[in-house]
């Protein structure tokens, strides 16, 4: 019998490297590549036309649902979902009958979920698996978008990150700044900790309570909480003094944010 040509799409190392240990334990599972982001999955769709995808939900530049959407109708394998979404979108992606697996998860249930795709791809249902991608993107779009958060934003809203290979559930006011560098986002805590995450500083934004955060130059956003005081820099320029003695300076196209502080 022919094996299931199986890809694994992750931004994590570690995750794709703990999926595979898993899968290799499944003699009719094939492992024929590894991508860590949608663009590069989008290619290895095309040249190995694989059966069936882990596929993380949240993943920096494009989600796993946007990378799915760009997939032509004919040529979406079997997809089980990997995610850290909150309670709200796991009843979506449950009502629409979508395997996923939760991280962490256990042995058990990530074979539970390998063996439901397995018997899809048996029973040629993949036109079933087809319609509950589209409804479940349907759905999604019309709760906010896909990708967007799924719970109201706010201070004590928590949010989760990937950072060394683990999820990592943070409260927002525990956030004392965050540092752009690249495709990355350095997380500094109140508690001194330091957080490196691969996601865009406009996409960690998008995820902040707007009342709370605010941009004040292209690589910075601050906790308003924790501004000390406005003080004169370089220039003629002027920044932002934090708590901690950190000062951060506001960017030209950003000294409108002193506004705020009046």
């Amino acid at each position: 019998m022919n094996r299931i040509k199986t890809l694994i799409i992750d931004d994590e190392k570690p995750a794709r490297r703990a999926l595979r240990g898993l899968l290799a334990k499944d003699p009719e599972i094939e492992v024929v590549g590894e991508a860590m982001d949608g663009e590069e999955a989008l290619e290895l769709i095309r040249a190995l036309q694989p059966q069936l995808l882990f596929l993380d939900v949240q993943m920096p530049m494009m989600t796993g649902l946007e990378m799915i959407e760009r997939l032509p109708a004919t040529a979406r394998p079997a997809v089980v979902f990997v995610t850290a979404y909150d309670q709200h979108a796991l009843t979506a992606f449950n009502h629409h009958a979508v395997d996923y697996l939760v991280k962490p998860f256990s042995d058990s249930r990530f074979d539970a979920a390998v063996e439901r795709a397995k018997q899809r791809l048996r029973s040629g249902a993949l036109a079933a698996t087809e319609q509950t991608l589209r409804t479940l993107l349907a759905h999604l779009q019309q709760n906010g978008g896909v990708g967007a958060p799924v719970t109201p934003v706010n201070e004590h809203a928590r949010i989760v990150v990937k950072a060394d290979g683990q999820l990592h559930f943070i409260n927002q006011r525990d956030i004392r700044w965050v540092e752009g560098q690249g495709d990355f986002a350095k997380i500094h805590l109140k508690d001194n900790h330091r957080l490196l995450v691969r996601m865009t500083m406009t996409r960690f934004e998008s995820s902040l309570d707007p009342a709370q955060f605010v941009r004040i130059h292209k690589s910075t956003i601050v906790n308003l909480a924790s501004v000390r005081r406005v003080v004169p820099m370089m220039a003629r320029s002027r920044g932002m003094e934090l708590d901690d003695g950190a000062q951060l300076p506001i960017g030209p196209s950003y000294r409108s944010v002193l506004d705020r502080l009046k």
